[in-house]
């Protein structure tokens, strides 16, 4: 059939198909090439997104040591806090005790002519740790 045809025809079929050829390969070309490109969007947003989780829970892990560290300096401040009202309390006691039995010691002492007896000077041995 192709034969009997006029080549004038058969040039134009072939303009024709050639012209409807030519977008068909190219749109399936684009088509191709869009989900190609498609996929590796997809691909780059997964991994962006998994090594956004991976730091995320690095982050986690590091602010909750961070907390934990913080509570213990806080736990051991407060002990500390403790501890030395505990001993200002204690030294204020001892301190008045000390005034207390100085005025007594003296009292027991007399009146010296420079204030130190015997029981005087025990008394500041004792209060400076020297028994």
């Amino acid at each position: 059939m192709w034969k009997t045809l006029n080549p004038i025809w058969q040039t134009l079929i072939l303009i024709l198909l050639i012209a409807g050829a030519v977008p068909t390969i190219y749109f399936c070309g684009y088509k191709s090439s869009a989900k190609k490109a498609e996929a590796e969007k997809a691909e780059v947003i997964a991994t962006y997104q998994a090594s956004a989780l991976v730091a995320e829970q690095l982050y986690t892990e590091k602010l909750k040591a961070a907390n934990e560290e913080k509570q213990r300096w806080f736990d051991f401040a407060q002990a500390q806090s403790r501890d030395l009202a505990t001993a200002y309390q204690q030294i204020g006691r001892q301190a008045a005790q000390l005034e207390k039995q100085i005025d007594e010691t003296v009292q027991k002492d007399g009146n010296r002519f420079n204030g130190l007896g015997t029981n005087s000077v025990q008394l500041y041995n004792r209060a400076l740790g020297h028994d």
